[in-house]
């Protein structure tokens, strides 16, 4: 099975820009090198998750080791469309292509979950949840967000469940500083639009909301926080962000980002409160954070890729990259990709692990990733920054 775009954006991907991957890439092409000398003849790897050059490049030496890879795309508009072609020319099992519809998104995960699998990486938890009900297991899983852990809460799962959303690694690094370092210079890119001087409002004052808030501010924007936790709220005033109510902060920023991990944050009563020609961001694994639905149900026109204009109430709001992850936009180019090298390791590590019987002995249910491959990677990537 190959359903992407066009196969043929496979030979954009040439020599050239191969070489760059171990500058770029140090630690998952370290990590790439161990796993393509293992023997993995038989195995079947599914990864339900977002499908950039990155994850390309990196799952890759899974092949070469022998397994065969399934991989079918968590978002509608995260995809890489070179990237998918790519794996897909390599020898991959591939769904994915951008802009692809909600239906054609479960349509993937329905593909996904037609075979079985020895180890499974998703991202949000709803491969995992519907392995639940299946006739077969695979030895573990990874997961790899907020959201997929509350998917997953309450869930008898006979296999274990590996959680790496919750490693020191993710949550200090990545989630912390990564994801607003991304996730502004895609915004400028798809927008042409600086922030100095703009009032943004960040929704949730979590790690990756802190982040966002953070790099926001550096970058010359007037920051203010909604949250709900009263400690999260009083940590967002001690870093100097005024904590105001929703309505309030909705009804007086230009920007507003969305970084909850939770879907249905911003309903139709708040985006009626939107000034005019406000701009929603969404940073959260969901794409649904915002009432998408709701919004495509106004007058809509799209005026650049990955911008639509609503009219409410006679008024102009802007989405981004329809909802999904601003830094994952197709537009957005990719971004500043070495900030995901160590992440596309910890998913590259963790499954030739399991595949290769790490998992055995190990209980059911959701599990800490484990501790000894956190750290290994935690090392090649101090020594490649040396």
């Amino acid at each position: 099975m190959k359903r992407v775009k066009d196969l043929a954006l496979a030979d954009g991907v040439g020599a050239a820009e191969k070489s760059w991957w171990s500058v770029l890439l140090p630690v998952s092409m370290e990590v790439g090198r161990r796993v393509s000398s293992l023997d993995l003849s038989g195995a079947t790897v599914s990864c339900f998750q977002h499908l950039t050059m990155v994850n390309a490049a990196t799952m890759f030496p899974l092949m070469e080791a022998g397994a065969r890879l399934r991989i079918a795309a968590v978002n509608p508009d995260s995809t890489d469309d070179v990237a998918a072609a790519y794996l897909a020319a390599q020898g991959a099992e591939v769904w994915a292509w951008s802009r692809m519809t909600n239906d054609q998104v479960g349509e993937g995960l329905e593909w996904l979950l037609s075979e079985p699998a020895d180890a499974v990486s998703d991202m949000g938890g709803e491969c995992i949840a519907a392995l639940v009900g299946a006739d077969s297991f695979p030895a573990g899983a990874l997961e790899a967000t907020t959201s997929g852990l509350h998917r997953l809460a309450g869930l008898t799962i006979p296999f274990p469940v590996f959680d790496w959303n919750s490693i020191p690694l993710k949550d200090r690094i990545h989630n912390r500083h990564h994801v607003g370092l991304t996730a502004w210079p895609a915004f400028s890119t798809i927008t042409g639009l600086a922030l100095y001087g703009r009032s943004v409002l960040v929704i949730g004052f979590g790690p990756v909301g802190r982040g966002v808030a953070m790099t926001a501010r550096s970058l010359g924007a007037a920051v203010s926080v909604a949250e709900l936790d009263p400690v999260r709220a009083l940590e967002a005033q001690h870093h100097g962000f005024p904590d105001v109510a929703l309505g309030d902060g909705l009804a007086s920023s230009s920007i507003v980002v969305t970084a909850t991990g939770v879907e249905g944050v911003l309903g139709s009563d708040h985006l009626r409160r939107l000034p005019p020609n406000a701009i929603l961001v969404n940073v959260g694994h969901s794409n649904r954070e915002i009432d998408v639905d709701w919004l495509e149900r106004q007058p809509c026109e799209s005026i650049r890729p990955s911008i639509d204009r609503f009219t409410i109430d006679d008024r102009a709001v802007f989405l981004i990259n329809r909802g999904s992850l601003v830094n994952l936009a197709p537009e957005a180019h990719g971004g500043i990709e070495e900030y995901f090298d160590p992440f596309a390791a910890i998913i590259l590590h963790g499954l030739a692990w399991i595949v290769d019987g790490g998992a055995v002995g190990y209980p059911s249910g959701i599990q800490p990733y484990p501790q000894h491959l956190e750290g290994d990677i935690a090392d090649l990537t101090r020594s490649a920054r040396n």
